[in-house]
């Protein structure tokens, strides 16, 4: 008979009030039939921690805990994180688990998911608790899918097994004992790890107890082939499920244990060419060294299908493996035809040592016109045997163009473009305008709305400088003189026996050391010290303090109720610029230039005039590096000083450039760098012709660490090479002074520069003329190529047979021509090219030429 909920409560009263801790019949009658809306509204008649709190893990304290509370709560109360527990719930582990199970099976099966998961991940501080009682609930739910989080409890359970010291091979063989034990283990949970994505990066799989699960799963493919078997086709099918690169490592080498046959990777061709579809580079691997394997035996039509698209992948081992396979094959005269067309059309975007073997593959009807790559050029057609007069880049300026810049027409527009700054979403370059429009109208309000949304933004936007534009402007609209930047803030402590430093609110602060106790399990006070410190300010001219300045004019305006004059552009100067290594300032705290690195960074100088602008002032770019480089990693805003400061100094875009120099070298070292595309965006339009520093910042920015940002490199020098401004010799200079000095990496610049030629054909050109004036700086100190040379010079080769220029190689290079290495067969292409006009050559030539009429 099911009770009512009063009886229930009445029940658990009594259950509760006395009797045996060990007895759990009463609390098992009083929920019998309970529903999930029935427990809780029993559990604030008797909460569910009660009784564990009050006598500890009684088995009806447990009972009722998990029949009554919450996953997360009884989950980490029955395992908490805690040393001492651990070891004092370890020894009744036994008693608990029967208590926990009963309780638990009478949840539905939400509630169980949630506690199992959460269950399982407390395993270190329960293990003998934590499985059991999870494998009997998964066990209640039949064929219900199985979480990652249960089954890295179940690999750990598995890996304990035999784990106090024992060599690997032992410790396999006793895994797999008890795998054999436990059919149902395989069965469900071994063969689940399969299917779930996230087990083939288990570290217990892969790293932990890696070599011993080799060894278990190898005994258990020696005893059992049905199990090999189901091995090779559960870690194939693994690769086909869409699971990341770095989640198929487990099944990778699972399947290279199973070591198929060439008969069996014959009867599951198909399933292997499936593989050969699929984005991680590993799994692609695998599936060619396989079919390698079975050569003889494959289908060659479908091989031929399959294996075109590994040709056009990035990766070099690859498709040289599938070059490899394609010799391999035994294939008749259509097969032999089809197989030469698909590697003919391949072979343009191929790796130049990739290009000798794939000829071969290809029948001469087939094959393009590119230069051997053993040395022979090709026979030019008649009247191709010249190249192309390409004309100079500018030397001068462009014409200014007519100024965009439109007055804010009334109030309405104006609070538009507030709106958008509010929202973060508006561009620095509209700040102008809007403190323009502002500084003759001291005594205009804004709308209660955007007020009510400016007090919004200056209490929840994170700003630790106080130096968001949107927060500045908010705060100047509203009359705050609480929200104002004082300067770079450098954490200071005060040395006993020496002066006080200047200028700083200095804090008494009080610390401790204290040792823990192992066998109490207590923590001790061992020492008590003090310190006093605070935050030292110091006046900057750098760009996020310039438009400070102008925000606090802005709201002192408006204070008296009088106009103002709002800045203007700096008029342009010419300056002489140096490149200078110097060692970087520290920031706030001196922990701040660890993830920049340590050693000199690259800054530009020049001699400004006295009374020039401040905004011209790069002087204490290097004592500022760190602030700077910070600053462009977490400051609200950034894009917007970036974009305010571009406007500020459109006349001037290498002394905009040097100012930005920290933020550039940490483009290089980190991810989510801000402000890099604004800056490359200006640079790249710029009307001038660009000087050391901007050329600098364009090969920093071309080694930046995130392809977007090498992108937008990529786009700025293709805008300059349009407008005819990019001078390839200094462009070169400066590439090779930060490939000497490790600031920048071929690699990488070969990416970006590959990437501007793409986009115009005077783009190409002027790539290829600032890497021919390259090659002679791809040495070190010790006359041995620079790391990732060879990507230049390959693109270098490229580039040179695209527009039928040939470059003729230093004498370092040329001593290098002989072999088989990728840098060998390299030079030997790019030696071979003839001279000839191509339409690319051309088509930058015409456009070369009109940069110099307008």
């Amino acid at each position: 008979m099911t009770l009512t909920m009063t009886e229930r409560r009445a029940a658990l009263r009594e259950a509760a009030g006395g009797g045996d801790a060990a007895d759990i019949a009463p609390f098992a009658r009083a929920l019998d039939g309970a529903d999930e809306d029935d427990r809780a509204a029993l559990a604030k008649a008797l909460p569910p921690s009660r009784l564990f709190g009050a006598e500890g893990p009684t088995p009806r304290a447990c009972f009722v805990l998990a029949a009554l509370g919450k996953p997360k709560l009884a989950a980490e109360t029955l395992a908490p994180a805690d040393m001492e527990r651990k070891r004092e719930y370890g020894a009744r582990h036994g008693e608990m688990v029967p208590a926990v199970i009963h309780a638990a099976t009478g949840r539905d099966a939400a509630w169980r998911a949630a506690f199992i998961d959460l269950l399982a991940e407390q395993y270190w501080w329960g293990e003998h608790l934590a499985w059991p009682v999870c494998h009997a609930l998964v066990r209640l739910d039949g064929d219900a899918p199985l979480s990652a989080v249960y089954l890295r409890c179940f690999v750990q359970q598995v890996s304990a097994i035999g784990a106090d010291g024992q060599l690997d091979a032992d410790h396999g063989k006793l895994m797999a004992a008890h795998l054999r034990a436990h059919p149902d283990w395989v069965e469900r949970e071994f063969w689940a790890l399969f299917r779930v994505e996230g087990m083939g990066a288990d570290y217990q799989l892969v790293e932990h107890t890696g070599p011993a699960w080799d060894a278990a799963v190898l005994a258990l493919c020696q005893d059992d082939p049905a199990f090999r078997e189901r091995l090779l086709v559960e870690s194939r099918e693994a690769l086909l499920r869409d699971f990341s690169a770095k989640s198929i490592a487990w099944y990778l080498r699972m399947h290279r244990l199973a070591d198929p046959a060439a008969h069996e990777v014959a009867a599951s061709q198909h399933a292997y060419f499936a593989v050969l579809a699929t984005a991680p580079s590993t799994a692609v691997g695998l599936a060619l060294d396989m079919l390698k394997r079975a050569a003889g035996q494959l289908d060659v039509d479908a091989v031929i299908d399959a294996g075109a698209a590994v040709l056009t992948r990035a990766e070099k081992k690859l498709v040289k493996a599938q070059l490899g396979l394609f010799a391999a094959l035994k294939t008749d005269a259509g097969q032999r035809d089809r197989l030469s067309q698909s590697v003919g059309e391949a072979l343009e975007g191929m790796p130049l040592d990739l290009a000798p073997l794939a000829r071969k593959l290809v029948l001469a009807s087939d094959e393009t016109q590119p230069p051997d790559a053993g040395g022979e050029p090709s026979a030019p057609k008649d009247g191709e045997a010249r190249a192309i007069t390409m004309p100079p880049p500018r030397r001068e300026p462009l014409p200014d163009l007519p100024d965009q810049m439109l007055s804010i027409g009334d109030d309405e527009a104006l609070h538009v473009l507030i709106g958008a700054q509010f929202e973060g979403a508006g561009d620095g370059a509209e700040l102008p305008r809007i403190v323009d429009y502002l500084a003759s109208r001291p005594q205009l309000r804004l709308p209660e709305a955007l007020q009510h949304r400016a007090a919004e933004i200056i209490e929840s936007v994170w700003d630790e400088r106080n130096a968001s534009p949107r927060r500045l402007l908010a705060a100047a609209l509203l009359g705050r003189d609480d929200v104002s930047f004082q300067g770079y803030a450098r954490y200071v402590v005060a040395s006993a026996g020496k002066p006080d430093p200047v200028g700083v609110a200095l804090q008494e602060n009080t610390f401790t050391s204290q040792s823990y106790d192992v066998a109490t399990g207590d923590w001790t006070i061992r020492e008590t010290w003090t310190s006093r410190s605070g935050y030292q300010y110091l006046p900057t001219h750098a760009p996020l303090a310039l438009l400070a300045g102008v925000f606090h004019e802005l709201r002192a305006s408006r204070a008296r109720g009088e106009p103002f004059i709002p800045p203007v552009a700096v008029p342009g100067q010419r300056f002489v610029w140096e490149r200078v290594l110097a060692e970087p300032g520290e920031g706030t705290f001196s922990r701040d230039l660890q993830v920049l690195g340590a050693g000199p960074k690259p800054f530009w100088m020049a001699t400004a005039d006295a009374c020039a602008s401040p905004a011209l002032d790069v002087a204490e770019v290097p004592a500022e590096f760190t602030f700077r480089a910070q600053e462009a990693r977490e400051q609200d805003g950034y894009d917007q000083v970036v974009q305010w400061t571009a406007w500020l100094l459109r006349s001037n875009p290498d002394t905009l450039a040097a100012h930005f120099h920290p933020m550039l070298c940490a483009a290089v070292n980190v991810i989510n760098v801000r402000g890099l595309g604004p800056l490359l965006a200006v640079l790249g339009a710029s009307r001038q012709a660009p000087g050391g520093p901007v050329y600098s910042a364009l090969a920093l920015a071309a080694s930046a660490k995130m392809t977007e940002q090498r992108a937008q490199a990529a786009e700025a020098i293709a805008r300059l090479a349009d407008a005819g401004l990019l001078d390839p010799a200094p462009f070169a200079e400066q590439i090779a002074a930060h490939l000497a000095d490790g600031f920048a990496l071929a690699g990488r610049l070969a990416q970006t520069l590959a990437d501007a030629a793409s986009i115009s054909a005077l783009a190409g050109c002027r790539a290829l003329q600032t890497l021919e004036a390259l090659l002679p700086r791809l040495f070190d100190a010790d006359g041995k190529p620079l790391a990732q040379a060879a990507k230049l010079i390959e693109l270098a080769a490229r580039l040179s047979n695209d527009y039928g220029m040939p470059i003729a190689l230093p004498a370092m290079l040329a001593a290098r021509r002989k072999g088989a290495s990728v840098l060998a067969v390299t030079l030997r292409s790019l030696e071979a090219v003839a001279p000839r006009v191509t339409p690319l050559a051309e088509t930058a030539a015409a456009a070369a030429q009109r940069t110099h009429e307008e």
